[in-house]
């Protein structure tokens, strides 16, 4: 019987920390310490409530563990198995309060690869 990890223990904290090094080398410091957490615990499928500043690297939380995704479903013999579904097409929501910025987001996804769509009326219309 193979041994399944949740994301929130020491090895599955490995992982997503190997993962932000080799997907966001521009991150030469990784993740931050109030970020590992609640990364993880989104991973292993767990509600959470985040709230910090402007500034403090909330975009992580749905970032990372999008790549996270992507990359242990590409490759899947580098990586322990997980309690949680591995998704090949991971799909993150974020309701953002402004245009400005769900724009913003948008702009940030693509930097990592993400495809991304800020459903605004000036959007839709613009896509139509």
């Amino acid at each position: 019987m193979t041994v399944k990890l949740d994301f929130r223990s020491s090895e599955g904290l490995k992982v997503i920390d190997s993962i932000v090094k080799k997907r966001i080398p521009q991150w030469k410091d990784g993740l931050k310490p109030h970020q590992r957490e609640p990364i993880a615990e989104i991973l292993d499928l767990m509600q959470v409530m985040y709230i910090t500043g402007t500034g403090d690297g909330k975009s992580a939380l749905f970032i990372v563990p999008i790549l996270v995704h992507l990359e242990i479903s590409q490759n899947t013999r580098k990586y322990p198995q997980f309690n949680v579904p591995i998704k090949k097409k991971p799909v993150g929501i974020v309701i953002a309060p402004t245009k400005g910025l769900a724009n913003n987001i948008v702009k940030e996804s693509a930097k990592f690869g993400i495809k991304a769509f800020a459903f605004t009326q000036q959007n839709i219309s613009a896509a139509r």
